[in-house]
């Protein structure tokens, strides 16, 4: 799937935080986004998924006005700066969380959750981490299983995780 955006301003009363910003994410690439703050990453990915709406310009999903549909239909993640994992549950529960919860018109059954779960962490090389608690793993560790979660949980879709 291809992401695309196209001259997209979005203002905040006289603050100008995205000002004709293109940026493409083609099928299967992995994107971070790198600033200071204040200078329009969050802002960007909201508008991205949904959660916010530009004032001008263009958000596409392989081609199609992605602006016509609310977040709950774009299936689109990113990971937060602040991440938030269950204290409770091990690093595989907190991945498999997104999946569990979706409707049962999509959630999978027990044994794909558990597969696309491996295959999510085997990725990121957390594998060897998956019976752990979050207060057992480094803070970028932690960051790291927080945002499987949030790429697991795209509803039975493979669309990129800006």
């Amino acid at each position: 799937m291809t992401i695309e955006v196209k001259n997209i301003v979005k203002k905040f009363g006289a603050f100008t935080a995205l000002d004709n910003v293109d940026l493409k994410v083609g099928d299967g690439e992995l994107l971070a986004l790198l600033g200071p703050s204040g200078s329009g990453k969050t802002t960007l990915l909201r508008i991205i998924a949904g959660l916010d709406w530009p004032d001008a310009g263009e958000v596409s999903f392989d081609g199609e006005n992605a602006l016509t549909h609310g977040a709950s239909e774009r299936h689109v993640g990113f990971v937060f700066q602040h991440y938030a994992l269950f204290r409770h549950m091990t690093v595989f529960e907190n991945v498999a969380f997104g999946l569990r919860v979706q409707p049962r018109a999509v959630r999978k059954d027990e044994v794909a959750i558990r597969a696309r779960v491996k295959e999510l962490l085997d990725l990121v090389q957390l594998d060897w981490l998956s019976d752990r608690y979050p207060s057992q793993l480094s803070a970028g560790r932690r960051k790291a299983g927080s945002g499987n979660g949030r790429t697991a949980s795209r509803a039975g879709t493979d669309r990129a995780a800006p």
